[in-house]
């Protein structure tokens, strides 16, 4: 009872936009994590809203809550190049994934194909795993879609 009530109280000084973040997904680190003040660049870890990111995939899975976000991170910046081709995605001529053809429950996932360079706006989002699901099957992201970057604070370890 103690515990919900320090939550209660906590979380009725939080701002308006969340502060802290509970990542159970494997993609990166399960954990608890605060939003920081960090730049958005190469190596921060941030958060999208998956029916921004991949409105598809989203609706089909029931993603369309606006709490429904991916925790990534930022593997490719502007001046970048990036590749998809089959089953690898590059940057800059090296392999940074591999992608799947389906999911764990045999749910086809969405592909993009080409080479391009990322504009100063746009990032390439991965998680950590090589069954995360971001942007080697969704493609770049926008900047302006990224809602802020965050720091671990606790993470749960195995």
């Amino acid at each position: 009872m103690m515990a919900v009530g320090l939550a209660f109280a906590f979380s009725s000084w939080l701002p308006a936009h969340d502060a802290l973040l509970y990542n159970h997904s494997s993609s990166v680190p399960a954990g608890l994590y605060q939003r920081s003040n960090d730049a958005i660049e190469l190596g921060a870890l941030v958060t999208v809203r998956a029916a921004e990111v991949a409105p598809a995939y989203a609706a089909a899975r029931d993603f369309t809550d606006a709490g429904d976000r991916f925790i990534k991170r930022i593997a490719a910046v502007g001046g970048d190049e990036i590749c998809a081709a089959g089953v690898l995605v590059t940057i800059n001529g090296g392999v940074a994934a591999e992608r799947q053809t389906h999911d764990a429950v045999g749910r086809a996932l969405p592909t993009w194909t080409g080479c391009r360079v990322l504009g100063a706006d746009e990032v390439l989002l991965l998680g950590d795993t090589s069954d995360s699901f971001d942007g080697r099957y969704w493609g770049p992201t926008s900047k302006r879609l990224i809602e802020g970057v965050w720091q671990p604070i606790v993470r749960k370890y195995d």
